[in-house]
């Protein structure tokens, strides 16, 4: 529900923008869409599990004798980023910005192997600065913020009864970032490269599995998250 009010937030925002901006010289609008690759720091491990079933990590190594979860952190996703860009002046404009992405991995938990199906999407808003000049390449930079929903569905392999669970959660997320822009006509640019440190904060949850396992799960302070993307601009 939360997740759906900030979508429905930064549409509204979005819509307003062509109005406020009727009175300025410049009226161009910008649209990108194209491919993005996120690094993201989506997966449990020790540090995020406060207990699993009553247990702390610390306690189910000294009794298991082998760690609860891996500890590779990184989650490599795969996926899509579409923006849109309104211009107050030559220079300065509003950005809303949609991304997925997607990703799968196998990960030992309790000594168990789980298939995790990763998603996250990322809904945001924030200004833009481009740098314009008489050469085809050109610099921008935007900062951002809104919400990012992350959901994981895990399922136990090599059984006939698999365990299942799931855990999904929608959290406070900014984008700080830029890229080159480089041009091929009036109405069409190529975005070679655009670089984005975009963490979410975290906070506190609890995941109940198909069998009855209760994990309670750390809300990190922040997901140090990368993402690069590449594609075309149309104007």
């Amino acid at each position: 529900m939360y997740f759906n009010r900030i979508v429905i937030l930064l549409s509204i925002l979005l819509l307003l923008v062509p109005i406020t901006s009727a009175q300025t010289d410049e009226k161009k609008t910008e649209v990108f869409v194209g491919f993005s690759a996120l690094a993201a720091q989506n997966a449990l491990t020790n540090r995020d599990v406060k207990t699993f079933d009553g247990f702390t990590p610390e306690q189910f190594r000294a009794l298991a004798g082998f760690e609860l979860l891996d500890q590779d952190r990184y989650v490599p996703g795969y996926g899509f980023e579409a923006n849109v860009t309104r211009y107050f002046s030559k220079h300065v404009g509003l950005s809303g910005d949609f991304s997925g992405y997607y990703g799968k991995r196998y990960a030992r938990i309790a000594d168990s192997v789980f298939k995790a199906d990763h998603s996250i999407y990322y809904v945001m808003a924030g200004p833009k600065v481009r740098l314009l000049n008489e050469h085809r390449a050109n610099v921008f930079f935007h900062a951002l913020a809104g919400a990012a929903h992350t959901r994981v569905s895990y399922r136990e392999d090599f059984t006939t009864n698999p365990t299942t669970a799931n855990d999904s959660s929608t959290r406070f997320a900014f984008a700080l970032g830029g890229g080159v822009d480089l041009r091929v006509n009036n109405r069409v640019s190529l975005r070679l490269f655009q670089l984005d440190y975009i963490p979410m904060l975290g906070k506190d949850r609890r995941v109940t599995a198909s069998d009855g396992t209760v994990v309670d799960i750390n809300g990190r302070a922040q997901q140090g998250n990368f993402r690069v993307s590449a594609g075309i601009v149309f104007r």
